[in-house]
C-alpha cells in the first residue's frame, strides 16, 4: 500500500527595515515623565504610531517600578517594542523582548590578532561601489498627518509642510514653502545633515539626537528662510536672507 505523501507548504519568510524612536528614561521617572506629558502636550499623538524601543543604560529600577512604567508609557499611547540594555531583572515573559542596536561591528575587532603570523589568506574581492543616495521629491503641500519617512538620502518638498505633518530623512530636508510641522533629518547619520525651510514655523526640528521645538526658536527667525545645522550636537539656527 502506498501511503499519500501531501506536498509541504512553503512559508512565507522575509524581512523589514523599521525606523524605531528610543526612549531614555532618566530617574526620578516622575520628574522624566512630567518632562514627557509637556512634550506630549504640543504633539499630542507624536508617539501613538510609531515602534518604541527604550534605552535603559544606567537606569536602576525593580521590576514592579519597571512595569509600572510601561504602564504609565502604555496610558500616554506609547507602545513599547523593545528594550536595550536593560538588566537580568527586567527580562521576562510579558516584558519588551531585549535588542542588541546600533552600528554594525566589524567582526575582525572583535578578536586579538594571534601571537603567530597566519599564512596570508587570498585577497578578497574589492567591495562593489557604493550606491548613491536617492532623493525624494515631494510636489506640493504635505496636509496635517501626512509622513514622509526617506532614509536613502535627502527630501525636497515643493510646498507647505502643515502642522501635524512630519518628515523623516535619511539625509538633509529641504522646504520650499511654509514648514509649520516636524522634521527628523539625519537619521542615517546625522554629521553633515540640514534643513532648510523658506518659512520657518516648524512644531519641531531634529538632526540625529539633537532637536528644537517651537518655543525654543528666536522669535526674530519666525516666517524667515532658515538652515539648521549641527553645532557641538545642538541645533544651530541662523536666517539665510
Amino acid at each position: 500500500m502506498n501511503a499519500h505523501v501531501g506536498r509541504t507548504s512553503a512559508i512565507p519568510f522575509g524581512a523589514r527595515s523599521l525606523l524605531a524612536f528610543v526612549l531614555e528614561p532618566k530617574t526620578p521617572l516622575s520628574d522624566w515623565l512630567a518632562g514627557l506629558d509637556e512634550w506630549l502636550e504640543r504633539s499630542p499623538n507624536f508617539f501613538s504610531t510609531k515602534p518604541i524601543i527604550l534605552q535603559m543604560a544606567g537606569v536602576e529600577i525593580g521590576l514592579k517600578e519597571y512595569r509600572d512604567l510601561l504602564g504609565q508609557l502604555s496610558r500616554r499611547h506609547i507602545r513599547v517594542m523593545a528594550v536595550e540594555n536593560s538588566s537580568r531583572s527586567l527580562v521576562g515573559p510579558h516584558l519588551p523582548p531585549v535588542v542588541a542596536g546600533g552600528r554594525v561591528v566589524n567582526p575582525e575587532k572583535l578578536h586579538e590578532a594571534p601571537a603567530e603570523t597566519a599564512a596570508p589568506e587570498p585577497a578578497a574581492p574589492a567591495p562593489p561601489p557604493p550606491v548613491r543616495a536617492e532623493g525624494l521629491f515631494h510636489e506640493g503641500a504635505l496636509r496635517s498627518g501626512q509622513r514622509i519617512v526617506h532614509l536613502e538620502g535627502d527630501v525636497t518638498v515643493l510646498g507647505r509642510v502643515a502642522s501635524g505633518a512630519e518628515i523623516v530623512a535619511g539625509g538633509s530636508v529641504h522646504v520650499y514653502g511654509a514648514m509649520q510641522g516636524r522634521v527628523f533629518a539625519g537619521v542615517m547619520g546625522p554629521e553633515a545633515a540640514r534643513i532648510f525651510c523658506r518659512e520657518a514655523r516648524a512644531e519641531l526640528l531634529c538632526i540625529g539626537e539633537a532637536f528644537v521645538t517651537a518655543e525654543g526658536m528666536d522669535p526674530k527667525l519666525e516666517g524667515k528662510p532658515v538652515e539648521a545645522s549641527l553645532d557641538g550636537g545642538q541645533i544651530k539656527l541662523r536666517s539665510i536672507i
